[in-house]
């Protein structure tokens, strides 16, 4: 039990390979995706990538020497391409139905299918996942058995369920911080909110009593920049 309690907790180290990068290219910005792929995509004035109203990016068409296409007006020629993972670019991060800016202080960690990122210096983490096949009830059951499995492992586990805000959306906290868990601490929180049909389920788990930080996360999920 011990053992599988631990992979639950310890799973987002598990490393992912992403790469991106921005040569300049005329009225958007070149980003390698994983796999190596690339996209001219079209960005806004505030530096996140432009989407249509599907939430696909819209990109530039490009010739073989990755010079913009135009058509026989003089326009450049854009296309509408799907996304299904994390695309980074400077300090947002673009998932399929949102977009985040990386907050002062963190960096990306190893967001692909889940957004993931990582206090500065510290072992705090933060993973966003969206779940679209389940009820924002069904989603605390599960993650309420994982807090559950902790008082009943562990010595001296200190749990809260509460409501809270993630901008103007109602909430749910769980959490559980255990001082020793076989001579190591562990903090696991998870924050779980609905939107446009889709769970999201945000997981703060860190080697310390990070629960005073709640607060910084909760303002963090506040910006999240909903696509669809």
């Amino acid at each position: 039990m011990k053992k599988y309690f631990a992979l639950i907790l310890t799973f987002v180290l598990i490393l992912t390979c992403f790469a991106a990068c921005k040569p300049s290219i005329k009225d958007g910005t070149l980003v390698t995706e994983f796999g190596g792929k690339n996209h001219a995509a079209v960005t806004e004035a505030d530096g996140g990538i432009k989407r249509d109203e599907a939430g696909n990016i819209i990109v530039l068409e490009t010739d073989s020497n990755g010079k913009n296409v135009k058509d026989e007006n003089g326009n450049y020629v854009t296309n509408p391409v799907g996304i299904d993972h994390a695309l980074v670019i400077g300090n947002t991060i673009e998932m399929p139905e949102y977009s985040v800016q990386i907050p002062n202080g963190w960096s990306n960690s190893v967001s692909f299918e889940n957004l993931v990122i990582s206090r500065d210096g510290t072992a705090d983490t933060l993973t966003i996942s969206v779940i679209g096949d389940k009820s924002v009830a069904d989603v605390i059951k599960e993650r309420s058995t994982v807090i559950n499995m902790t008082t009943s492992t562990y010595e001296n586990v200190v749990t809260e369920s509460k409501g809270v805000n993630v901008g103007e959306k109602e909430a749910n906290l769980l959490s559980a911080f255990v001082p020793d868990a076989n001579g190591a601490q562990v903090y696991l929180c998870y924050i779980i909110f609905e939107h446009a049909g889709n769970v999201y389920s945000c997981m703060l788990n860190s080697n310390t009593d990070i629960s005073s930080t709640v607060p910084e996360v909760l303002e963090i999920l506040g910006t999240i920049n909903f696509v669809r």
